[in-house]
C-alpha cells in the first residue's frame, strides 16, 4: 500500500497545517513488450530538433479540438483512453489554474507585489496559471482571449502547442511515427519519464520565465514543494497506468515504474532548479533591489536577484527564536553558523540516485554538488562559479537519467537505493524538516517500486508490513501542528524518533 502526500498538500503546504495522506494500491497488470523510448538531452529536446516548424510558428488551438466525445470528451464507461478531456475538466486542478487568480489571495498578493497589473492579467502568474502558447514565457503579455485563458493548463501545455500537429494525430499513420518526427511538430512524448517529469517541474519548481522567487513567496505565493512521485500518484489520472507498468515491468506481473518514477523525477527537478539557479544568477538585477518602494513590480517577468532566497530552506529563518536551539546543538553540516542552507528540499537525496548509476560519486568533497552547496552557503555567492559548478552537475544528472531510462531495475537495485536512502535519510532528517520530508516521500515512492516489482502488492510480506509500519510514523512527525503552517515543532525530539524508524527499514533490508 502506497502513502502519498496530497497534491493538494505539496502544493499548498504553506498555507496548510498539516501532512495529509491517501492510501493508494497499485493495480497487477500484465506488462507487454514495447519498444523503448530513447531520452533526449538537454540540447536536442523537442525544441532543438525542430526546424520543420519554427516555435514561433506553433500556437495553441485550446481544448475545444480535444473536447469531442468522438476524441478525447468520452463519458469513461470504457477507462480513461477516449476520455482524457473529461477527466481533466471534471477532476483536475489545473482546469482550474486560472480562475484561482481571481481569489481573493491571488488579489492580495497583486496588491502587495505592486504589480501594474490584477493577477489574472500578469503574464508573471499566466505563465505558469494559463499558458497560451509554447514557450509559454515573455515579457509581454502574449496571452489571447478570456476563454482561451479559462482552459487553464490545458492539453497543450504538457503535450505542446497543437496547431501543427493536431490533424496529423487523428490520422492511422500517427502511431507509426517516431517520438523524433512527432517532436518536429511539437508533440511532446509524455511516456518518456525524463520528458514528463520535466513538464512538470516546468512549473512546479520553475524555469526561465517561470520563477516564483521570494518575493511571491512573501506576497503569499505556496511554497513550491514538489516530489514526482508523489504528484503523479494523485493526478487524476487521463492517462492509462497500466500502460505506464507495461512499459517498464521487468517480466509477468511485475513494474518497476513507481521507482523509475522516482528516480527521474529527482534527477529532473534537481536539473530544473540548476536552470533556474543559472538564469538568476546570469541575470539578476541588483538596480531592482534598490528600487523605489515605490514602484510597481513588473507584470511581465519575475526579476532575478541575487541571492534568491527561495532557494534556501525557508525554516531555516522562519523558526522560533529559542535557546539553547536544537538547531545550534545539530551542528551545520558543510556550512558556518549562519551560512545559507542551500537546496534543502530537492537535492538531500540525489547523491543516491546518481551514484547508483555509476556516473558520479556526488557526496564527494570535490563533486559538482559539494562545490555549488558550499559556494551558495557564502552571503554573497560568485556567481562565476555558481555558473559553471551547476552547469557541470546539469550534464551529469542527465548521463544519469540515460542510464536509467535504459534500464529494467531489478527488485536487489530498487532494496539497495532503500538502503542507500534510509542511511542519507538520516543525516538529512537531522537537518531540517525539509530533508526528513523528502527522505519520507523518497522512502514511499521506492517502497512502492519494491512491492510493485516483486508482485507483492496484493498481499504484503511481513518486512513490506514492517517498513509500512515506520513509514507512518515517520509521516506522523513532520505533520504540521494544529493552526501552524510550518513545522513549528520540528526539533531533536521529532528528528531522533525518525531516525529511530530509519534504522528500523534499514534493519528489515539487511
Amino acid at each position: 500500500m502506497r502513502w502519498n502526500v496530497t497534491f493538494r498538500v505539496l502544493f499548498m503546504a504553506a498555507a496548510l497545517a498539516g501532512v495529509v495522506v491517501f492510501a493508494r494500491k497499485s493495480s497487477g497488470v500484465e506488462p507487454a513488450t514495447s519498444d523503448r523510448v530513447a531520452l533526449r538531452t538537454l540540447d536536442d529536446s523537442p525544441a532543438a530538433d525542430s526546424a520543420a516548424v519554427p516555435d514561433r510558428a506553433r500556437h495553441f488551438v485550446g481544448v475545444g479540438g480535444c473536447s469531442a466525445a468522438n476524441c478525447h470528451g468520452g463519458d469513461g464507461t470504457r477507462g480513461p483512453v477516449g476520455s482524457e478531456y473529461s477527466i481533466w475538466i471534471q477532476n483536475d486542478k489545473h482546469a482550474e489554474a486560472f480562475s484561482v487568480l481571481y481569489n481573493e489571495t491571488s488579489q492580495r498578493m497583486a496588491k502587495l507585489l505592486k504589480l501594474d497589473k490584477p493577477a489574472h492579467q500578469a503574464t508573471l502568474c499566466l505563465n505558469c496559471h494559463a499558458p497560451q502558447n509554447d514557450p509559454p514565457f515573455s515579457n509581454e503579455n502574449p496571452h489571447g482571449s478570456l476563454s482561451a485563458l479559462l482552459d487553464g493548463v490545458s492539453c497543450e501545455a504538457c503535450h505542446g502547442a497543437a496547431s501543427e500537429w493536431l490533424g496529423p494525430h487523428v490520422r492511422h499513420d500517427w502511431a507509426k511515427k517516431s517520438p523524433e518526427d512527432k517532436a518536429r511538430l511539437g508533440f511532446r512524448d509524455t511516456k518518456n519519464l525524463w520528458n514528463r517529469s520535466k513538464v512538470c517541474a516546468d512549473c512546479h519548481v520553475g524555469e526561465p520565465g517561470r520563477d516564483v522567487n521570494h518575493d511571491l513567496y512573501a506576497a503569499g505565493h505556496p511554497r513550491l514543494f514538489f516530489e514526482m512521485s508523489a504528484f503523479h500518484a494523485n493526478m487524476p489520472a487521463h492517462w492509462d497506468r497500466n500502460d505506464d507498468r507495461q512499459r517498464t515491468g521487468p517480466e509477468r506481473g511485475k513494474s518497476s515504474f513507481e521507482a523509475k518514477l522516482w528516480a527521474i523525477g529527482q534527477l529532473a527537478s534537481a536539473e530544473a532548479a540548476l536552470d533556474l539557479l543559472v538564469h538568476r544568477a546570469d541575470n539578476a538585477r541588483d538596480d531592482f533591489v534598490l528600487r523605489d518602494k515605490a514602484a510597481k513590480y513588473p507584470s511581465g517577468e519575475t526579476v532575478a536577484v541575487w541571492p534568491e532566497f527561495a532557494e534556501t530552506g525557508c525554516f531555516a529563518c522562519h523558526h522560533n527564536l529559542d535557546s539553547p536551539s536544537w538547531r545550534q546543538k545539530r551542528g551545520y553540516a558543510s556550512r558556518n553558523a549562519g551560512g545559507y542552507p542551500w537546496g534543502t528540499w530537492l537535492f538531500p537525496i540525489l547523491p543516491t540516485v546518481v551514484e547508483s548509476t555509476g556516473t558520479a560519486d556526488l557526496g564527494s568533497a570535490d563533486s559538482a554538488l559539494s562545490k555549488l552547496t558550499r559556494e551558495m552557503a557564502r552571503s554573497y555567492p560568485n556567481r562565476n562559479a555558481v555558473v559553471s559548478n551547476a552547469k557541470e552537475l546539469q550534464a551529469v544528472l542527465t548521463q544519469s537519467a540515460h542510464k536509467l531510462d535504459s534500464q529494467q531495475l531489478t527488485a536487489d537495485q530498487i532494496a539497495a537505493w532503500m538502503k542507500g536512502v534510509s542511511v542519507v535519510a538520516n543525516s538529512a532528517s537531522q537537518q531540517s524538516w525539509d530533508g526528513a520530508t523528502q527522505s519520507w516521500l523518497s522512502l514511499t515512492a521506492i517502497h512502492q517500486g519494491l512491492t510493485d516489482v516483486t508482485g507483492s502488492t496484493e498481499k504484503p510480506s511481513a518486512k513490506s508490513q514492517q517498513i509500512n509500519a515506520s513509514l507512518e510514523k515517520i509521516r506522523s512527525h513532520l505533520e504540521f501542528p494544529t493552526g501552524f503552517d510550518s513545522p513549528e515543532n520540528f526539533s531533536s525530539d521529532p528528528a531522533t524518533a525518525i531516525s529511530a524508524e530509519l534504522q528500523k527499514i534499514h534493519d528489515v533490508l539487511e
